[in-house]
């Protein structure tokens, strides 16, 4: 029998003790893995390339406080800005569904300028840009109520007190995000009377380089008026509205703490299998084994389980964050997690560390005890 058979034929001899370790290493390093995704997510959310571009003008005080349109024209003034966009979001629902969409009021130029990542045919692009009652949707919005080009869309928005009446003009796909709609903002202002009362300015600039001399520009030449402004990367923003979610980090980093408490309890048990064998041990070594060939089997048997563990658990974890990608965090943002090579990495970082830490030192106790003693061990 070759050494690969026995490592084999130990592993299913206690067929049940082997999937029960399996089963415990697997839910554990998917929790870590999903932990880990979001925790960086949080941390760094993934943009498009374009937001190094784009600036989000908010109000100072609060977002719930309107802008004036005429900052816009003012705004199209400063060197450096290649467009100008107002912008609101737009609470919409359709049918009789209860969970809301999202919705970008905006120019439909300066919106496909800043999203070059919402890939649209030729056709359906100029239609949106042509067209005031036109709207875009996302592919997954679009797809799950069979929406097609074309068909008249009816929205309603509790929070503008509206229904909008639309034609569905196209449906764009994205790697990023396939969650939102785009509209005319002028075809909302004008149905909802006109108020000229955005809630933030999209300001696309020219070169990033230009960034950080824009945002002090801006807010310079609303200072001291009483719609004060505060100017951020694209990417601050979308950060400052998870930070409004809570300690959302601090809470993961607590329940990646237990995980790797039962990490633990599951290497104990490892161990405590591996001294039961002292005396099967000692039969090895006085049928010519050596402890280092005897540490090599070990190691190798638990190294199958925790990767064996890891193999199903990175899988299930990419298929959980594949099922609520669009999840909308906080109600309003979606979110979309990925699992990387690098958090796979650190997956098998710690499915190896879990095989060492739990064989090593048992293993190589069992290994060096006296024959004599090993074979009358019964603990």
């Amino acid at each position: 029998m070759t050494r690969p058979q026995l490592i084999a034929r130990n592993l299913l001899r206690n067929r049940r003790r082997t999937l029960l370790t399996t089963g415990s290493v697997a839910p554990s390093i998917l929790l870590l893995e999903m932990f880990s995704a979001t925790y960086r997510y949080i941390e760094a959310p993934p943009t498009p390339g374009s937001f190094d571009l784009v600036l989000m003008v908010v109000p100072r005080t609060s977002l719930m406080q309107p802008l004036r349109l005429s900052h816009g024209a003012r705004l199209a003034t400063l060197p450096g800005i290649a467009a100008v966009s107002p912008l609101n979001m737009v609470d919409v629902f359709y049918g009789a569904e209860e969970k809301p969409l999202w919705a970008l009021a905006c120019d439909p130029a300066t919106m496909l300028k800043a999203r070059p990542d919402w890939r649209l045919p030729e056709e359906q692009r100029q239609a949106f840009l042509n067209e005031k009652v036109a709207l875009v949707a996302g592919r997954s919005i679009a797809e799950a109520r069979k929406w097609k080009v074309g068909d008249r869309i009816f929205l309603r928005s509790p929070g503008y007190d509206l229904t909008l009446e639309l034609v569905h003009r196209g449906i764009y796909s994205s790697a990023e995000d396939e969650t939102l709609m785009a509209l005319h903002r002028n075809f909302l202002n004008d149905i909802h009377g006109s108020p000229n009362k955005p809630g933030a300015f999209w300001v696309l600039s020219r070169t990033p380089e230009e960034v950080p001399r824009l945002m002090t520009a801006i807010d310079a030449m609303f200072r001291n008026t009483d719609a004060e402004t505060r100017t951020q990367p694209m990417k601050q923003f979308v950060l400052d509205m998870l930070a409004m979610l809570g300690n959302v980090k601090l809470i993961l980093m607590a329940v990646s703490a237990v995980v790797f408490a039962v990490l633990l309890i599951v290497a104990n048990a490892i161990g405590m299998s591996i001294r039961e064998r002292t005396s099967e041990l000692a039969v090895l070594r006085a049928l010519g084994f050596r402890p280092r060939e005897l540490l090599t089997m070990l190691t190798a048997e638990t190294l199958a389980i925790s990767l064996a563990g890891a193999s199903i658990g990175c899988p299930l974890a990419w298929l959980l964050l594949r099922v609520a990608a669009g999840y909308q965090m906080g109600g309003m943002m979606p979110v979309y997690i990925q699992i990387d090579s690098a958090t796979i990495g650190a997956a098998l970082v710690v499915a190896l560390a879990l095989s060492l830490a739990s064989t090593l030192l048992p293993a190589y106790q069992a290994a060096h005890v006296n024959i004599a003693q090993a074979l009358r061990f019964v603990g």
